[in-house]
């Protein structure tokens, strides 16, 4: 679908945040006295509001139903909101026509040569890490997606490729062909948002069969891409054979060359991020000249084992952008347990947390402190797990109380680690929020 095809339409957005925004900002630019409505469930930036034309722009604020969105012809879902929910369901079987701020942005650019990238975990350093690597290979690139501007937000001209990060939320409906469709690894997730472990699964590789044979790169080591991709036509692996791969500290090229990691790619998590990106790299038969000095100059991703600074000698490390249970498991493996307090808990989507319950009863933190929604929940499965934490397993009700616990808990040398395993909602905006709200409690002076 085209924003020509909406000129004349009942248009409703369904979210009002970043893609939501988004959209309304190319509709307003294109059809200046064009009516709109826009549905958000939760409250939303006060910035925004003040761009609305009473005049024009309908805004509502509430649970989504049938009755009030049935009287419209187009319907633009964010993100965020679950095309499987009952109400959506309904609307789709009553005719609607449903699109997205990431279809629009693929419709209206047909012939932009396009890096999709998703996985369960790892999507948003590999994104970036690619762009910043296309970049030194001489190539002018756009990050956009879940991470830097939107596609729909972005001015640049003259694109030689664009980088897309892009979630499970955002594949299971898209209308799309990417150049290159690059998939990290395939854990158990949203389950609440898919409906089962099956759907979201379905949906994440919905990315391949998008892309079509040829044009698909994928990670071997992991159990179930290998299962699901074994036999399919054309498909690029990274760690398997004469490919690049993996290691603790660098990865190997096909000639036994060693990369090793840059001081801004932690862990053995990130070496595998490392091997996608440069995988794509030489599938567009590019060079990275030094590709040392590139690596270095390389900044890791905001949240994302950020080392926020240290006070009475205890570390705080924000880690908010982690939401399961398995980028959990990463960041304790970079960082270690050794005295670390991990604040743990947030959104409950209705992951299983036994198999990482059973990792930390050989590996455990120094003390675990969760907070709501799922805290509870997580505490009782620890524990079932036999879990015993040398300073304690607690219970926080907010994320400034979790904190400040931290700190009396903590050992001399030790580490506060906010790594959630969860989503910010409905307490934070989002992850960003919360990683930010995590440094204000911290009370750490940055500028020193």
């Amino acid at each position: 679908m085209r924003f020509k095809q909406l000129e004349n339409a009942r248009v409703a957005i369904l979210g009002v945040g970043r893609e939501g925004q988004a959209v309304w900002r190319q509709i307003r630019k294109r059809y200046p006295h064009k009516p709109l409505s826009l549905f958000a469930e939760a409250d939303i930036d006060d910035e925004f509001l003040q761009l609305l034309d009473p005049g024009l722009d309908d805004f509502q604020v509430g649970p989504l139903d049938f009755e009030s969105l049935n009287q419209f012809e187009v319907l633009i879902r964010s993100a965020g909101i679950s095309p499987y929910r009952q109400e959506m369901v309904k609307l789709r079987q009553s005719g609607k026509q449903f699109t997205s701020a990431s279809s629009l942005w693929f419709a209206e650019n047909p012939d932009a040569r396009t890096i999709c990238i998703s996985g369960t975990m790892g999507k948003s350093t590999t994104a970036k890490l690619t762009a910043h690597l296309l970049s030194h290979a001489g190539v002018k690139v756009c990050l956009a997606g879940n991470i830097g501007k939107h596609m729909l937000d972005s001015t640049e001209s003259d694109i030689d490729w664009w980088v897309i990060e892009l979630s499970s939320y955002q594949i299971s409906d898209l209308e799309a062909k990417p150049t290159i469709a690059l998939l990290l690894n395939l854990s158990e997730e949203h389950v609440d948002w898919h409906g089962d472990a099956e759907r979201y699964a379905a949906d994440k590789l919905r990315l391949a069969e998008l892309a079509g044979e040829g044009r698909v790169i994928a990670n071997f080591s992991d159990a179930n891409l290998a299962e699901r991709f074994a036999g399919y036509p054309g498909l690029i692996w990274f760690n398997h054979e004469k490919t690049w791969r993996a290691s603790e500290d660098g990865v190997t090229d096909s000639d036994e060359r060693i990369v090793f990691a840059p001081a801004s790619l932690p862990g053995a998590h990130n070496m595998q991020n490392l091997a996608a990106a440069l995988t794509v790299i030489d599938e567009l038969g590019l060079m990275v000249n030094n590709l040392d000095v590139a690596l270095s100059s390389f900044r890791g991703l905001p949240h994302r084992q950020q080392f926020v600074g240290e006070k009475a000698g205890v570390r705080y490390i924000n880690d908010s952008i982690s939401t399961t249970p398995v980028s959990v498991a990463a960041a304790l493996q970079t960082i270690g347990t050794k005295d670390v307090v991990l604040l743990l808990g947030g959104m409950d989507r209705g992951l299983d947390w036994t198999g990482f319950a059973a990792q930390l009863v050989k590996q455990t933190p120094y003390a675990i402190i969760t907070i709501p929604d799922n805290g509870e929940k997580i505490s009782a499965c620890f524990k079932s797990a036999g879990v015993k934490p040398p300073g304690g397993m607690h219970a926080a009700l907010q994320l400034s109380d979790a904190v400040q616990l931290a700190q009396s808990l903590a050992p001399k040398n030790g580490c506060i680690l906010l790594s959630p395993g969860a989503p910010s909602f409905p307490q934070f905006k989002d992850y960003e929020d919360r990683g930010r709200q995590f440094e204000k409690y911290a009370a750490i002076d940055l500028t020193k």
